[in-house]
């Protein structure tokens, strides 16, 4: 089909460029409740995702203009759909931009995996063991294996092979009086039982110690330790931050040799983008404008090495592009947990929601778990939250160990001081 529409799209000569991915999934999904299988089906799908670039003159300037729409197989008139998107196209007044030409890229090879086994496996992993007042309570695990082919009007036309492995769960603990129910999620590009069995032992003492946790004292002007996905999501504002669609947007003043660090004290960070980061279902070949990515440094001991971008930003601020991709890697640091973990400190291992603003800086959440010490002993805490902002904290301590949330790889921990800590009342 993807032949017929590129024979319809050259019929237009108020088409100038065009692009269409073509995305097919064969997937399965299964429902559990408890260690129950509730429901098992599987899905074929495939589309066509289309982009028609029309390039018009007004007021003495030039302009690209574009459209994207989704041809669904069997679609019984494509041709007055692309009509109406280049009717949509002359609205759009973007700066003029390149398209990806054919490059000699280096593809990879997927060795393709029986997603029937996969399931099998996650399954029999994840409802291994119980804690005798903890279980997991329902589940939905989704393996799809992806296929992408890029072709546009330049003579691109590469592919993309991907496996991803999404688990959601809830999970259950009556350690207590106080029955709790805590929701989890994790994706990976291919099973790892050693990866999941961790998974699912967090998720299960984390539930159970919150069944155990007393409302969070009255503290401040104590070190707070991040670990597990919020380490993910703070580091979000050093990436977004060497985004050439961010400095263009002016949503970022990076440019090439700033220091991103404000404070002496603090561990420098290097950050790299990596598009072929083991495990991350993101792991591609060529992004969605069919250009060859790579792996490549952008910020060296917290310096800004590149500005990282896909055709069209790098093309506006006159740099080589490197492809967009989502995929992160920060260094680790040198100090062990076991340092980190000394003297008085809040460690929250979960929030019911952290959010930072890639633009500010500021972040924070509500504590859904955490450990207050307050230098002898541990206490499980909830409740309250903590906020601050990256280029503000007084210091930040990177542990020497190390996690993968998906498609970031990076320290399991971060010891950050300077944090606003909002507490509930003394214990």
């Amino acid at each position: 089909m993807i032949d017929e529409i590129i024979n319809d799209l050259r019929l237009q000569k108020e088409i100038d460029d065009w692009k269409i991915i073509e995305k097919k999934v064969d997937g399965s999904e299964l429902f559990f409740i408890k260690d129950a299988l509730d429901m098992n089906r599987s899905k074929q799908t495939q589309k066509f995702f289309v982009t028609i670039y029309h390039d018009f003159e007004e007021n003495g300037k030039m302009y690209r203009g574009s459209s994207e729409f989704t041809i669904h197989p069997g679609e019984i008139d494509v041709e007055s759909l692309i009509k109406e998107n280049i009717f949509s196209s002359k609205f759009v007044k973007n700066t003029p931009y390149p398209l990806a030409t054919p490059s000699e890229g280096k593809k990879r090879s997927f060795a393709k995996a029986s997603l029937s086994n996969s399931i099998d496996e996650v399954v029999s992993c994840m409802y291994a063991g119980r804690l005798e007042k903890t279980w997991i309570n329902s589940s939905e695990i989704f393996m799809n294996h992806i296929q992408e082919r890029i072709v546009n009007s330049k003579g691109v036309d590469v592919s993309n092979d991907l496996l991803s492995l999404y688990v959601e769960f809830v999970t259950t603990s009556r350690a207590e009086k106080e029955e709790v129910e805590l929701y989890w999620n994790f994706q990976f590009s291919k099973f790892d039982d050693e990866i999941i069995k961790d998974k699912i032992a967090n998720a299960m003492k984390t539930t159970e110690d919150r069944s155990r946790a007393v409302k969070i004292p009255d503290i401040r002007n104590i070190p707070v330790i991040l670990t597990g996905e919020s380490v993910k999501e703070f580091f979000k504002y050093h990436l977004y931050k060497t985004s050439a669609r961010y400095i263009y947007e002016h949503l970022s003043n990076a440019k090439i040799g700033m220091d991103l660090q404000n404070n002496a004290k603090s561990d420098r960070i290097t950050m790299w983008i990596d598009p072929f980061l083991e495990r991350s279902a993101y792991s591609i070949d060529y992004d969605e404008d069919g250009f060859p990515v790579k792996k490549v440094k952008i910020i060296d001991n917290s310096v800004v090495e590149n500005i990282w971008g896909d055709i069209r930003y790098a093309h506006y601020l006159g740099i080589e592009p490197t492809g967009h991709m989502t995929n992160f890697v920060v260094e680790a640091g040198k100090v062990g947990e076991d340092d980190l973990q000394k003297g008085e400190y809040l460690k929250i291992l979960s929030f019911s929601d952290f959010g930072l603003d890639p633009m500010t800086g500021d972040f924070g959440g509500e504590i859904r778990l955490g450990w207050y010490s307050d230098g002898e002993k541990l206490i499980p805490v909830t409740g309250g939250s903590i906020s601050g902002n990256v280029s503000d904290v007084e210091e930040i301590i990177l542990s020497k160990e190390t996690q993968q949330e998906d498609n970031f790889f990076g320290p399991k921990s971060l010891k950050i001081s300077g944090l606003k800590i909002s507490g509930s009342k003394e214990l």
